[in-house]
């Protein structure tokens, strides 16, 4: 996995035409295209991420997180369990609630928040798959290998059960792999199948990274799940489980929750996985352009990686208009943004100004001067 500095630094120079434009009274103001230069700037790409919703039915089933940290080298994916409790330790001022139910009482867009505020980043792309659905795209890179640790059985109606896919070693086609994904025996902890959904995510992937033809295998779309695919089938790749630990309730079937440890692994895997996120929906974090004032680009660099820990989205990245800025400072463009340079200044050590423009994409300017020391 990189830091945001390096691939700060790789976005730069694989977008550097995506400079930005200014003009006075109709007047072109000269363009700098050089990074090392004073007065370069550019859009920052954020890092690419996806949410899929599981679903069977009407039931969710799973939440996959998919990030392209490395970009065309491959990236993350980590799995949350349908049955997680989100509380007030994951998500503030929240009623307990699983993600299942979240589903059940505000569909898709409500389990988007919930997630998002889990792992405090946006996602770029969202996305619900049927088993259906997901069992066509898995059938590109059939046979899937699959060891399956325990039989899979079903009610027959009559109180008894049968077995519906016996343990061993298996070479799954797309559409079984998909109901096995989807499939919970009778009375059987989330726990288990998300061990089977790890494995077939593992598997599947494994799969696609060894076909002939990538892109038969993956697709070839620009959008949805295919450049996910491609991309961690032709580089590397982690699949994690989020993890959590059993709560029960009754007789019923345990749910689960993040302890202090298992939140310090989410906060730790979020940060490393996306170097460079949007906000979460429902809790925009100020968007910043990132000016640096001295002639030491490493400078910027720290000065990225600190405001993104500090929680703000970092936009544009470039050069002050001139180097040798002594002082670090934090600008808002409308009045509305006090508060917000307020605190960002604190946090950094820095003053806050007001330089009134309203037609900048920004909310908050950060100049990095000579005096810049993460406090």
């Amino acid at each position: 996995m990189v830091v945001a500095a390096g691939v700060a630094v790789l976005l730069l120079a694989r977008h550097g035409a995506k400079v930005i434009l200014e003009s006075t009274d109709g007047e072109l103001v000269e363009i700098v295209t050089d990074p090392t230069q004073p007065g370069f700037e550019a859009f920052v790409d954020p890092t690419p991420t996806m949410l899929l919703a599981h679903i069977e039915g009407e039931e969710l089933i799973g939440v996959t997180v998919l990030a392209q940290t490395l970009l065309e080298d491959g990236g993350q994916v980590v799995l949350v369990s349908s049955d997680l409790l989100i509380t007030s330790d994951l998500v503030p001022n929240i009623e307990p609630v699983t993600l299942a139910d979240a589903y059940q009482e505000g569909g898709f867009g409500l389990v988007e928040e919930l997630v998002a505020s889990m792992f405090g980043f946006g996602f770029l792309e969202t996305a619900e798959f049927s088993t259906e659905q997901l069992g066509g795209v898995m059938a590109r890179a059939e046979p899937i290998p699959f060891g399956l640790v325990d039989d899979l059985r079903q009610e027959t109606g009559d109180g008894e059960t049968e077995i519906w896919l016996s343990r061993g070693q298996k070479e799954l086609d797309g559409a079984v792999a998909a109901e096995v994904y989807a499939f919970l025996n009778p009375n059987e902890p989330d726990a288990n199948r998300n061990e089977r959904q790890l494995d077939l995510w593992a598997s599947w992937l494994g799969e696609i990274s060894r076909a002939d033809d990538l892109l038969s295998a993956a697709m070839s779309f620009d959008v949805g799940l295919s450049p996910y695919l491609r991309a961690f089938g032709d580089g590397s790749v982690d699949v994690v489980l989020a993890p959590a630990e059993p709560v029960f309730f009754d007789d019923e079937r345990p749910v689960y929750r993040m302890n202090e440890t298992n939140r310090a692994w989410l906060s730790e895997t979020a940060r490393r996985m996306v170097p460079l996120p949007i906000s979460p929906p429902n809790a925009p974090l100020p968007r910043v352009r990132l000016l640096n004032g001295t002639d030491d680009p490493g400078r910027r660099d720290i000065a990225l990686d600190s405001l993104i820990d500090v929680g703000v989205e970092v936009a544009v990245v470039g050069n002050a208009s001139e180097f040798g800025v002594e002082r670090s400072v934090v600008l808002y463009h409308q009045a509305v943004d006090q508060g917000s340079a307020e605190q960002l200044a604190t946090l950094i050590g820095a003053s806050a100004e007001f330089v009134e423009d309203v037609d900048l994409p920004v909310d908050l300017t950060v100049i990095v001067g000579a005096d810049w020391e993460m406090p």
